[in-house]
């Protein structure tokens, strides 16, 4: 995306703020006039005070010096609010659009995309864009303004005087036009290197107990400081880049001023300038090239914030694969689901799913079991549509699920998985995430038929606060409060993925309980770890290497002594071992 490209799509943001944004660029004009005439009344107050010594006129032009000072100040205190005001608007303008495209992002980009990028997007890059019109882009408006106002200035104090002046100008155009490529790319490199950090601070500070208990705190630490160190280096030709512009100008406008000099002071044929025409020349120059440096230091900022748009515009295009099709129709369930020859692969030509074919009466409980790997959780991606198959179809009732409307189809169901995600809170707000309207005495209620009511005694009851990813509870603890938020949220289908695994007996049997009290009159399908759990479903499906191997009952299945029945011995001889 080149720069003017991604111009166009800023200022596509703000078309909402445009007016706020003219007010704004409209001052420009009168702070230039107020800025020129400050040189131009130097230059003459210093004329007439050698000339005159007239200790009332100096007072008038003190006091009219003022004025012009005064509201240079306030019109210049607007114009810098409008722009902070504007700018801020597209931060917040820009974040919300960021959240609702990733709240829309299909899983597979989250599966190659690590969530640091995520976050740099949604907080350094995006206030990277502010600075465009804190200190950066609009600004530039004014400092041409300025410049071309005092351009026009000098030319109508002194013509040869003035083209002396410009001189310079080539050199400066030159010297940045070479800078141009280099910087882009050094701004886009540092924020590459800060995005590294962000995904590597994400991941190992969520897995910080894991780098403790298995000593790895150095080996860790080093490879942060390899990351930072990156960072580092590719921020310092940054600021490299921005000094080489700094010192490139500073030193141009001291050439020029010396020139100013030289020529003014009797280096021309005719005569000397007058010394008011030499202070208006020198103070005006001065503050011209305040503008130059100023623009230099935008340029900096605005090469780092279009990269920072395009980074940000790149997660807003991300195309969404799973969306409602044209002629989307609302989802109904009244007899069965089917999967047709369903075939999926995560990696191209790594298929994970080839040709499964099977069926689900309504209020039927489905088993899934088989080896690590075999394909059973990807079922229940596929059926949510957190991924699409890549060949054959997925029916409900007879209609392709394809055709359903996404939001309304995804409501027919509950997951509870086996780690289950807990949000910082309170426990009534975990409970009625699916729900919103649930009632106190339906929490309760629910929590009661899931056998984890006396976890509101334990902690203080509904409204205790739940610590970052459910902390303060255990792993069982967790998974009852998972099936209880099911259960409240009250969907026509519910999946459970390994929702007993990792857990102890007593727990387990707590689990189970509650599971029979969540299933009742619900379709559910059921990833199952511990093969005792499953025993009452209506039919168990045995994968292998993303084949259907198996169905039928558990007493049909250990009668046939295939893979389902050898699965269960061997946990059989597990249990008995840890026994």
């Amino acid at each position: 995306m080149g720069d003017f490209a991604v111009i166009r799509r800023i200022f596509a943001e703000i078309r909402g703020f445009y007016k706020v944004l003219i007010v704004a660029t409209l001052l420009y004009f009168p702070l230039t006039l107020l800025a020129l005439a400050q040189p131009y009344m130097i230059g003459d107050a210093v004329e007439k005070i050698f000339i005159t010594k007239d200790m009332q006129l100096i007072l008038s032009w003190s006091l009219v010096f003022l004025l012009v000072v005064v509201f240079h100040a306030g019109f210049e205190m607007l114009q810098v609010y409008l722009m902070l005001w504007t700018g801020l608007h597209l931060v917040k303008k820009l974040r919300e659009t960021l959240f609702a495209k990733i709240q829309k992002l299909p899983a597979v980009f989250f599966d190659h995309t690590p969530l640091g990028r995520v976050l740099t997007n949604m907080t350094n890059d995006v206030e990277a864009l502010s600075e465009l019109f804190s200190s950066g882009a609009i600004a530039v408006i004014g400092d041409l303004c300025f410049l071309a106002g005092t351009l026009i200035m000098l030319f109508f104090v002194d013509v040869e005087l003035t083209l002396y002046s410009l001189i310079v100008l080539p050199f400066l155009v030159f010297g940045l036009w070479l800078l141009k490529k280099t910087m882009r790319q050094a701004f886009f490199n540092a924020r590459g290197w800060l995005s590294k950090i962000n995904s590597f601070l994400q991941e190992y500070l969520s897995g910080m107990q894991t780098v403790q208990l298995f000593d790895q705190v150095k080996r860790t630490r080093d490879w942060f400081d390899e990351v930072n160190g990156n960072y580092t280096k590719a921020n310092r030709k940054v600021v490299l880049l921005d000094a080489s512009i700094y010192a490139l100008v500073d030193a141009l406008s001291t050439i020029t001023i010396a020139l100013v000099l030289w020529v003014g002071m009797g280096m021309r044929e005719d005569k000397l300038l007058p010394l008011g025409v030499m202070v208006i020349f020198i103070e005006a120059l001065t503050r011209f090239f305040q503008p130059i440096r100023e623009l230099a230091n935008k340029y900096a900022i605005i090469q780092g914030a279009l990269v920072a748009a395009e980074r940000v515009f790149t997660l807003v295009d991300y195309p969404l694969n799973i969306v409602d099709v044209s002629n989307a129709v609302m989802p109904v369930f009244n007899k069965k689901i089917t999967f047709n020859e369903v075939s999926f692969e995560y990696i191209t030509n790594s298929p994970v799913l080839s040709n499964v074919s099977f069926s689900v009466n309504k209020k039927e409980k489905i088993a899934l079991v088989g080896h690590t790997g075999a394909g059973k959780s990807t079922i229940l991606k596929l059926l949510t549509r957190f991924y699409d198959v890549t060949s054959g179809q997925i029916k409900f009732d007879d209609v392709n699920i394809n055709q359903f409307k996404l939001a309304e189809y995804r409501s027919f169901f509950n997951v509870v998985p086996q780690e289950v995600f807990l949000f910082s809170g309170t426990l009534r707000e975990n409970l009625i995430y699916g729900r919103q309207s649930a009632t106190d005495e339906e929490i309760i209620s629910a929590l009661k038929l899931c056998q984890a009511e006396y976890l509101l005694d334990k902690h203080d009851g509904l409204a205790t606060k739940v610590d970052s990813r459910g902390s303060n509870f255990s792993l069982g603890e967790r998974q009852l409060l998972s099936l209880t938020r099911a259960l409240i949220a009250d969907p026509q289908i519910l999946l459970l993925d390994e929702a007993t695994a990792g857990v102890d007996l007593k727990t387990e049997r707590s689990l189970k309980k509650a599971i029979h009290e969540v299933l009742k009159n619900r379709t559910a399908f059921i990833v199952a770890h511990r093969l005792s759990t499953i025993k009452d479903c209506d039919k168990i499906i045995v994968f292998a290497k993303g084949q259907i191997v198996e169905i039928g009952t558990h007493d049909v299945l250990m009668q046939q002594n295939g893979v389902y029945s050898q699965l269960v011995y061997l946990q059989n001889q597990k249990e008995q071992m840890r026994g």
